[in-house]
C-alpha cells in the first residue's frame, strides 16, 4: 500500500495502546511533554516522528491531524478528555478492512464542484485530464468547464453526466494515491459507470461512450419531470404515489426508509408536500427526467445505437451494480445491462448487502457531497463499519477528504502511516514520555485457608479459534531493523530466508546476540499420528526448542518460531502436525519467562516454500508477534501467500445441549476416574439417568467414594484399575467392562508437571503427554464404541495461548485437540474441550492456580462447566470464567484481540450515558448545539424542530452519532428530519422507544 501526506498538509499524529484508556493517558503525558518545550517551537512534526518510530501499532488507536503546535494541542486535549474532535478519529479494529468505493447517481452535483480539487490534488487533476482528454477523443464536449469553471451558461446533459463521472473517478485516483485501494466498487445509477471503469471491468474509452449514450438517450425523452427522495419505505411511498394526482413510480430503493420516486414534474411536486405533511423527509433531486421507469423503456432502439460494442472484463475486483443487486461478471449480457442500468428500478438496498457479503466493512461514498451515507448506515447497521464520503457542499476539499482519509486509514493496522508524515521519519525526540503502561491489581484474594477465589456471579465464556485475514505490516524508510534466522545450518528455508533478508528494505541480517527480530525455524518433527509424534519430542534432548538464553540478546525485542503444517487455518488444510503444533504451544508458553520480549508463531504451509513466499515471512516477521499463519487462499482466486491472524471469538450462536438420553447414558465410560473433573462427570450423568458407568484409573476407586456417587441412583458404577496408555491393559479391562460397547467416552485423564524452559526434555514432555494423547488414542482403538458414541476430550487453554512453566502442559493438550480432529476425521463424534480453570480440580498446585487467576481466569463452578460442555459446537470450545478486565490485558500482551464484553466496556458505556448524571435534556442541548456549532446550548428553543434550527442530512448524522456515544442511543434519522422537535427528541430518549423501531436501528433518507 503507498500512502502520501494527508491532502490538508496536516501532520499524522498516531496514539496507540493495548488499552483504550492508555491512549488518554498518552495524551496527557504528551501535553505536559509540550509544556516544557519552548512555546515559539512547533515540535509537531518531531511528535508524530518519534510516536512513529518509538511506539508499536496497537489494537486502540487515535491519530490527531495537526497543522502546527496549538491544533496537536487542541487534538491531544480532547483525546486526554475523552472528548470528540473535528481532527482527531480512532478505531479499535484489529483486523484489515474490506473496503468498498461506492459510487452515487445523479443529483448532488453542481457547477465548479471539481474546481478546487483540480487546483489542490494532484491525482485528482492528472486522472481528470485523462478522462477529458477522452471525452474529446470521442467527438463528445469537454465535461472539465462545467466541472471547475464558473461562467453562467446553459449545460448539455452530457457535460453535466460527464463532469459527474470525471470527479467521481478522478476521486477514486485521489484515494488510491493516498493509500486507501478498494476491494470492491459499488455502483448506484449513473455512479455504475464509474463503479465499473475503476473496478477495471471496462476500459475508459467505453465508460465516456456509455456516460454519453446514456445522456443522448434521455434528451430525446419529451415531457416535464422530476425525482424525490423519500425518507420511509417502498410500502409507504407506493402510499403516497396512490394518493397523489399524476404519473408516479417508485424508481430506486436505497434503503428500508430511502425510496426515490420519479414522474411527472407537478405529480412530484405534489408528493413532496404530501410527505412533507405527513412528517416524512423529501428531498427533490436536480434530475429533470425520470430515471429508473418505464418512461424510459421505449428508448431501447435509440439506446443500443449509441451504446459501444464492448464486453465487461474480468478485473482485479468485484463490481456490484444496483441495476441488479449483484457482482457483474464478465459472463453479463453488455449491452442488455447497461439498458437495465437505466431503465430499471436501482436496487442498491441489494447491491450493499452483496457488498457485506462480499467481506465489505468499510464504505466510502465517492461524490461531491454525500447522498448515500445515509442509507449505508442504516443497511450496514453496524457501529464497527467506517462509512465515510469524500466531499462536502461546504467544505473545503482538502480538509474534508483528508479527514475522512484518517478515519478510514486508522480503522486499518497495517495503514502505513510513515508514509503519510509531510517530512518523513525523523530521529526520535529526548526525553519524549514512554507508552503508558496499564496499572492492573491482579492479585486474587483467597478466602481463609482455602485458596479458593469467590464464586463468579457471570455466566461462562465460550469460544472458538478463529483465523483472520490480515494486512502484511509495513516499515518505515530508513528503519532497517536486525534480523537473525535461527535454524539448520544449509537448510533450504534458513537460506531462503536469508537471501530474503537480504533485498528486504526493512532489515538486515545479524547474529542472534545482536538482533532485535529473532526467528526460529521449528525442526521438521513431521509424524501425522499424534503418539508418534510423541515420541519424536521424546526423542529430542532439546525437545525441539533453542536454548533462548543463547539467542536472546540485549537488543532482542520479538522471537518467532516457525513451524510448517501446525495449524489448520482454511477449511481446505489437512489436520495439523501434532509436533508443530506442540512446539508453537511450548514457544507461547516458554515466553511468559521472558518479560521483556514478546513471543510470536508463525505457521507456514506444509511442503515446500519458495520465493514469493520466504519474502512475505520477511514482511510478517517485521511486524508485531502473535500466533500468525501464512496460507494461499485459494478461495478468492489468488495465489499469493496472505498472513492469517488467530482470533478468539465468542460463541454468540445459539448453543443446543445435546440431551444425554437414556441411549447416551446407557454406557458411560470416564477414564482419569480418580479425579476430581472424571467424577464430576460420573456425578452429573448419573444424576441425569445414567444406567451403567465405568471409571477407569490406575489406582482405582475407594468403594466409599463409589457408594457416594450412586447414592439413591438405580445405576451399575465400576472402577477397575487401568493404565489407560497400557494397550493390554486397555484390552483386559475392556472385555470384562465394556459390555456392548461405550455410549460415551469422557477423557479426563491427564497431569501437569510445571517447568521452566531451561528444565524441559524430552522424556518430561512424553510424560505430561502419556494420559492424555496416548491415553485417548488407545482408548478410540480399543475400547468398544456405540455407532453413535459420544468422545468428550478434556483440553485447556493453555494449549491455546500457553502457562508460564507450563510448556510440557500446553504442548499436551495441544496435541490433543489435534488428536480429538483427526478422530473426526475417522467418522467419530469427538470434541475437544479447552477449560479454563476448575475449582478443586487437583490438576495444578495452588501456587500454579494463584498465578493463572492473575491472568484474569476464575475458577468455575463444576456443574456450570459440565453443563456448558455438553452443547453442540462447530468447533472445539473454550469454557472459561473470567475477570474479563483482566484478561484483556493478558490477551492483549499476549497479541490475541480481546473480543468479549468486559466490565470496563460497560463501565464506560455507563459513565457515557447522561454525561456523568446531568440531566438528559442538558445532555442533548449539548450535543445539538456541538453538532450545529452554536456556543449556547441553553438559547436552543425546546419546541423548535430540529429543521428550522437548521439540521440538514449530514448533521443529523452527526448528531446520531454525538447521542449514541453520549446517551447510549439516538433516534432515527429520518425521524429527526420529519419534523421532530428538540423537546421531542428528548422524550424519544428518555423513554428508549423510537415508534417500534429498535432504538439501534436508523431510518435515514438517501
Amino acid at each position: 500500500m503507498l500512502a502520501q501526506p494527508l491532502p490538508d498538509g496536516r501532520v499524522p499524529v498516531l496514539l496507540s495502546a493495548h488499552d483504550e484508556t492508555l491512549i488518554t493517558q498518552d495524551a496527557w503525558a504528551i501535553l505536559g511533554y509540550l509544556e516544557r518545550i519552548a512555546p515559539d517551537h512547533d515540535p509537531t512534526a518531531e511528535v508524530a516522528s518519534t510516536l512513529i518510530r518509538l511506539r508499536r501499532v496497537r489494537r486502540h488507536r487515535a491519530v490527531v491531524r495537526a497543522a502546527n503546535r496549538s491544533e496537536l494541542v487542541d487534538g491531544l486535549s480532547a483525546l486526554a478528555h475523552d472528548e470528540e474532535h473535528p481532527l482527531v478519529a480512532r478505531s479499535s479494529k484489529s483486523v484489515a478492512p474490506t473496503t468498498a468505493f461506492v459510487f452515487p447517481g445523479q443529483g448532488n452535483q453542481w457547477q465548479s464542484m471539481g474546481a478546487d480539487a483540480y487546483r489542490r490534488l494532484p491525482a485528482y487533476r492528472a486522472e481528470a485530464d485523462r478522462c477529458t482528454a477522452a471525452f474529446v477523443a470521442a467527438g463528445l464536449v469537454s465535461p472539465l468547464p462545467y466541472l471547475q469553471g464558473d461562467d453562467d451558461q446553459t449545460w448539455s446533459r452530457t457535460q453535466m453526466q460527464g463532469a459527474q463521472f470525471v470527479h467521481a473517478a478522478s476521486l477514486a485516483s485521489q484515494w488510491r494515491f493516498c493509500g486507501v485501494l478498494p476491494d470492491i466498487t459499488i455502483g448506484h445509477s449513473l455512479g455504475e459507470v464509474a463503479a465499473a471503469y475503476v473496478a477495471e471491468k471496462i476500459s475508459l474509452s467505453d465508460a465516456v461512450a456509455l456516460v454519453g449514450a446514456r445522456a443522448a438517450a434521455v434528451d430525446r425523452l419529451t415531457g416535464h419531470y422530476g425525482m424525490v427522495v423519500l425518507g420511509t419505505g417502498v410500502d409507504e411511498a407506493h402510499t403516497l404515489i396512490g394518493e397523489t394526482p399524476g404519473w408516479l413510480e417508485v424508481s430506486a430503493v436505497n434503503a428500508p426508509s430511502a425510496t426515490v420516486v420519479s414522474g411527472d414534474h407537478d405529480a412530484v411536486i405534489a408528493v413532496t408536500e404530501l410527505a412533507q405533511q405527513r412528517g416524512v423527509f423529501a428531498h427533490r433531486l436536480t434530475v429533470d427526467y425520470p430515471g429508473h421507469t418505464s418512461a424510459l423503456r421505449p428508448l431501447r432502439a435509440e439506446l443500443n445505437e449509441l451504446l459501444p460494442t464492448s464486453t465487461f472484463g474480468e478485473g482485479p475486483m468485484a463490481f456490484i451494480g444496483s441495476a441488479t443487486g449483484t457482482e457483474v461478471g464478465s459472463d453479463v449480457d453488455f449491452a442488455q445491462y447497461w439498458y437495465e442500468s437505466l431503465c430499471g428500478r436501482v436496487r442498491f438496498d441489494r447491491a450493499v448487502v452483496t457488498g457485506q457479503k462480499c467481506g465489505a466493512d468499510t464504505f466510502i461514498e465517492i461524490s461531491a457531497h454525500p447522498s448515500l451515507l445515509y442509507p449505508l448506515v442504516e443497511l450496514v447497521d453496524d457501529d464497527s463499519a467506517v462509512i465515510v464520503g469524500s466531499g462536502h457542499r461546504d467544505g473545503s476539499i482538502s480538509d474534508v477528504l483528508s479527514a475522512n482519509i484518517a478515519a478510514v486509514a486508522i480503522a486499518d493496522p497495517g495503514y502505513p502511516w510513515a508514509e503519510a508524515l509531510p517530512a518523513g521519519v525523523q530521529q526520535p525526540l529526548r526525553g519524549f514520555p514512554n507508552a503508558p503502561m496499564r496499572a492492573v491489581h491482579l492479585w486474587a484474594a483467597p478466602g481463609p485457608g482455602t485458596g479458593k477465589v469467590s464464586e463468579s456471579t457471570t455466566s461462562l465464556t465460550i469460544a472458538v479459534e478463529d483465523w483472520q485475514p490480515m494486512a502484511l505490516p509495513t516499515s518505515a524508510d530508513g528503519a532497517r531493523c536486525g534480523l537473525a534466522i535461527v535454524g539448520a545450518s544449509g537448510a533450504p528455508l534458513v537460506q531462503l530466508l536469508t537471501a530474503a533478508v537480504a533485498t528486504h528494505h526493512g532489515c538486515e541480517s545479524v547474529p542472534p546476540d545482536e538482533a532485535e527480530i529473532v526467528t526460529v525455524i521449528a525442526p521438521e518433527l513431521n509424524q501425522p499420528d499424534a503418539v508418534d509424534a510423541v515420541e519424536q519430542i521424546a526423542a529430542r534432548s532439546d525437545v525441539g526448542l533453542p536454548d533462548y538464553d543463547a539467542i536472546i540478546g540485549p537488543r532482542c525485542r520479538a522471537v518467532w518460531l516457525l513451524t510448517a503444517g501446525g495449524e489448520r487455518v482454511l477449511p481446505g488444510d489437512a489436520d495439523p502436525r501434532p509436533a508443530q503444533s506442540a512446539l508453537a504451544a511450548m514457544h507461547r508458553s516458554v515466553g511468559f519467562e521472558f518479560g521483556d520480549q514478546t513471543f510470536g508463531s508463525l505457521d507456514l504451509p506444509a511442503g515446500e516454500v519458495d520465493e514469493q513466499t520466504a519474502a512475505v515471512v520477511i514482511d510478517a516477521l517485521l511486524g508485531d508477534a502473535g500466533v500468525m499463519a501464512l496460507r494461499v487462499n485459494t478461495v478468492d482466486g489468488t495465489s499469493a501467500p496472505e498472513r492469517f491472524v488467530r482470533t478468539l471469538r465468542e460463541h454468540l450462536d445459539s448453543v443446543t445441549t445435546r440431551p444425554l438420553d437414556a441411549a447416551a447414558l446407557e454406557n458411560v465410560v470416564i477414564t482419569g476416574g480418580s479425579g476430581a473433573i472424571g467424577q464430576r462427570y460420573a456425578q452429573y450423568c448419573i444424576e441425569h439417568g445414567a444406567r451403567r458407568v465405568v471409571l477407569l484409573s490406575r489406582n482405582g476407586v475407594e468403594t466409599e467414594v463409589l457408594s457416594r456417587l450412586a447414592g439413591q441412583h438405580d445405576v451399575q458404577v465400576f472402577a477397575p484399575q487401568c493404565d489407560v496408555t497400557d494397550r493390554s491393559a486397555v484390552s483386559a479391562v475392556a472385555a470384562e467392562y465394556a459390555g456392548t460397547g461405550a455410549s460415551m467416552l469422557i477423557h479426563t485423564a491427564g497431569i501437569a508437571a510445571a517447568s521452566l524452559h531451561a528444565d524441559l526434555t524430552g522424556a518430561g514432555v512424553a510424560a505430561v503427554c502419556a494420559a492424555k494423547v496416548t491415553g485417548l488414542a488407545v482408548m478410540a482403538d480399543l475400547w468398544p464404541l456405540l455407532p453413535d458414541c459420544r468422545i468428550l476430550a478434556c483440553s485447556s487453554v493453555f494449549g491455546v495461548w500457553g502457562g508460564h512453566g507450563h510448556a510440557a502442559y500446553a504442548a499436551s493438550n495441544r496435541i490433543l485437540d489435534v488428536l480429538a480432529a483427526q478422530l473426526r476425521s475417522r467418522g467419530l463424534d469427538c470434541t475437544a474441550i479447552r477449560w479454563g480453570l476448575w475449582q478443586d480440580a487437583g490438576v495444578v498446585t495452588a501456587d500454579e492456580i494463584a498465578r493463572t487467576q492473575r491472568s484474569g481466569l476464575v475458577a468455575m463452578r463444576p456443574e456450570f462447566a459440565v453443563d456448558a460442555s455438553l452443547g453442540r459446537y462447530g468447533n472445539d470450545p473454550l469454557i472459561f470464567d473470567a475477570d474479563l478486565d483482566r484478561l484483556r490485558v493478558f490477551f492483549e500482551s499476549q497479541g490475541i484481540s480481546m473480543p468479549f464484553h468486559t466490565p470496563t466496556d460497560m463501565a464506560n458505556a455507563q459513565r457515557r450515558n447522561h454525561s456523568g448524571g446531568r440531566p438528559l435534556a442538558d445532555v442533548v442541548r449539548a450535543e445539538l448545539a456541538a453538532t450545529l456549532r452554536v456556543d449556547d446550548s441553553v438559547s436552543i428553543d425546546p419546541t423548535a424542530s430540529l429543521i428550522d434550527l437548521g439540521l440538514d442530512s449530514l448533521l443529523a448524522l452527526d448528531l446520531r452519532r454525538r447521542l449514541r456515544r453520549a446517551v447510549g442511543h439516538s433516534a432515527p434519522v429520518a425521524r429527526m428530519l420529519g419534523g421532530i422537535t428538540v423537546k421531542e427528541l428528548i422524550d424519544v430518549l428518555g423513554s428508549g422507544s423510537t415508534n417500534g423501531q429498535d432504538i439501534r436501528k436508523v431510518g435515514i433518507h438517501a
